[in-house]
């Protein structure tokens, strides 16, 4: 089992945001952040993809991660989930490919179609529907893994043309860097995951997750490649403290949405103590995931990463 930590880019006065103690990103927290969750042994560091989040700064994903990229040495960095729509492929892969090459070939590059649409807009982007932005997607990847592999690369799709587009250097990654498909939508995303991605990551109970995974399978059985070839990933937000009273505290005074009683039933959040969160993890390793990748609420402190590292993340290894 492999962990990844989310460092937020965003916070404050946003619907997207549940950092009850980060009213605003800055360069100095994420960096602090990041390499004190290497130091804590974890896997991998990912980072969001948005322009515009709130009121609030908004870093960009590819240029803070390269900036992580500097002072780390050992995690992956991981681009989660790359929003299609806000780049053309061919320089998302030179991006990418960079990114691989300044990192020593730390990347896992995260890919889904996108589903913010306000900041699209406020962007002056088009924003076309779903199935439109998924067999975009579809077409992006295809175009990076055969950028990522091949020296020069002619390409006539029904939404992005190259003519002898170079994407060199390559990665430093062999065969290349390992591609995660975000998203849960079945008649598509998860056709694409079962045909192109590496990994699939989602959220949600474990009665979610089962039942896309059965999904998965099926799609899989239908373009006759292993289930098994596609790493499994689930993302959850964390609060861990080992005394149930000072957690109830802060559950009441600034987390009151991970209560029990307030949680949306599509969610599934790792709150609770080292015990709590170690069963919740041990079930969806039941199920075959290979990754949790969690975004601790408590940012910027640490006390729930530390707690994740000292007494969760050893379980499992």
């Amino acid at each position: 089992m492999e962990f990844a930590v989310n460092v937020p880019t965003s916070a404050g006065d946003s619907v997207y945001s549940q950092l009850a103690f980060c009213n605003s990103i800055s360069w100095a927290d994420q960096l602090a952040f990041a390499t004190s969750m290497e130091t804590l042994g974890f896997d991998g560091i990912a980072v969001p993809d948005h322009v515009m989040t709130g009121s609030g700064p908004t870093t960009e994903c590819f240029v803070t991660l390269a900036a992580i990229a500097r002072e780390t040495d050992d995690v992956y960095l991981y681009p989660k989930t790359v929003n299609n729509h806000l780049r053309n492929p061919a320089l998302l892969a030179k991006q990418a490919a960079t990114l691989d090459a300044v990192s020593d070939g730390r990347l896992k590059l995260g890919m889904g179609a996108g589903w913010k649409e306000s900041e699209a807009r406020a962007y002056g982007y088009d924003w076309p529907d779903a199935p439109t932005r998924l067999r975009m997607l579809e077409e992006s990847i295809r175009l990076i893994q055969r950028l990522w592999t091949e020296d020069t690369v002619d390409f006539d799709g029904d939404y992005y043309t190259l003519d002898g587009a170079m994407c060199r250097p390559h990665p430093v990654q062999e065969p290349r860097p390992p591609i995660m498909v975000g998203g849960g939508g079945e008649s598509f995303t998860l056709r694409i995951t079962a045909q192109y991605a590496d990994s699939w990551n989602f959220w949600g109970p474990p009665e979610v997750m089962q039942h896309k995974l059965d999904v998965l399978e099926r799609h899989c059985d239908g373009y006759g490649r292993p289930f098994d070839d596609i790493e499994r990933s689930w993302f959850a937000r964390c609060l861990i403290r080992e005394d149930e009273a000072e957690l109830d505290a802060l559950l009441e005074e600034h987390f009151p949405r991970f209560k029990p009683e307030n949680r949306d039933e599509s969610e599934f959040p790792l709150v609770g103590t080292p015990a709590t969160v170690r069963d919740d993890i041990q079930t969806f390793v039941d199920m075959g995931f290979e990754e949790v990748v969690v975004e601790f609420v408590d940012f910027p402190e640490t006390t729930s990463a530390e707690l994740f590292a000292e007494h969760v993340a050893p379980a499992f290894q």
